[in-house]
């Protein structure tokens, strides 16, 4: 793998900050394919060197992914904690980027804790930020996001619109996961509007492509599909 061809050589040149940054790289694959113990020891490693040189975009970023994986595990207040610290170390520097990041994961910390009002509220600052600095990926995070403030929220027509918004979004920028994302959303959206056949195509197409990135979201799309046509909306994850 060319990351650990890369890590191997700034090993053997004793750079830190590369070090740092290559091993952030590393953990984000790990995270992304559900390695959430060895993504853990890789980020708190590049935590450590960016500290040590100083190197502050990968120390937010580094913040960033132990957030979300502290909220995909359920520690919601570790989560939050980490995330705060990587949103207070993005704006210090000015980095716009980070900045959207810890704001997205933030909202998704709300949404899990059922705190609707501020998951928008961080949500539509980061979409706001991203359509700035004309980053597609991050608006299309910052759409499914707040499709599930309004899933949540019991407002499934307007979830389904800002999901197809996050839909179209990613698909002409190739962003896999965040289609993968919009067409699980529009299947619940859908199931929670009563149509059984529109949930199950879309929840059809998350599959194929959350398989083929190989994430183990993976495993509850194929419970929806499994489950059949229910009336009720699945609890959001």
């Amino acid at each position: 793998m060319w990351w650990q061809q890369s890590l191997a050589l700034h090993r053997e040149n004793s750079d830190q900050a590369g070090q740092g940054s290559v091993l952030g790289n590393l953990a984000l694959l790990d995270l992304r394919q559900g390695r959430y113990q060895q993504a853990t020891g890789r980020l708190r490693q590049s935590l450590a060197l960016a500290r040590t040189t100083g190197n502050r975009g990968t120390e937010s970023m580094a913040l960033v992914n132990l957030g979300e994986i502290s909220l995909r595990q359920g520690a919601y207040q570790r989560a939050a904690g980490q995330l705060q610290q990587a949103l207070a170390l993005a704006r210090q520097t000015g980095d716009q980027s980070h900045e959207v990041s810890a704001l997205t994961r933030l909202g998704e910390v709300c949404l899990r804790l059922r705190r609707y009002e501020q998951a928008a509220d961080h949500l539509q600052h980061a979409l706001a930020l991203a359509r700035d600095t004309g980053d597609r990926e991050d608006e299309a995070e910052a759409l499914n996001g707040l499709g599930e403030v309004l899933l949540g929220t019991g407002q499934p027509g307007q979830a389904r619109a800002q999901y197809a918004a996050a839909l179209t979004l990613a698909s002409r920028i190739g962003g896999k996961y965040q289609q993968a994302r919009a067409c699980d959303g529009l299947a619940r959206a859908h199931q929670a509007g009563g149509n059984s056949s529109q949930a199950h195509r879309h929840w059809q197409e998350a599959l194929a492509l959350y398989t083929t990135l190989g994430t183990p979201e993976a495993d509850h799309v194929r419970a929806q599909l499994i489950a059949g046509d229910e009336d009720t909306c699945p609890e959001y994850r």
